[in-house]
């Protein structure tokens, strides 16, 4: 018989793993998307600033990463 302590310690080790499986397969998912959304964001900012499409486009994967999470 287990003690508490390692019983909690496997189902949240378990519960963790399960949970960042579930992100990492969305965001794969959503790559495709993103890559799409950031060439159109980098081609319409990069008229005005090369240095601002480039931070738009690592904002693009920012917060789609974020909304995978979400």
């Amino acid at each position: 018989m287990k003690s508490p302590a390692e019983w909690g310690t496997e189902v949240f080790v378990d519960k963790l793993k399960e949970g960042m499986a579930s992100i990492l397969t969305d965001y794969i998912s959503a790559f495709p998307i993103l890559i799409g959304v950031s060439i159109g964001v980098y081609a319409l900012v990069s008229m005005f600033s090369s240095k601002l499409a480039k931070m738009g486009v690592i904002g693009v994967f920012v917060y789609g990463a974020l909304l995978v999470i979400i």
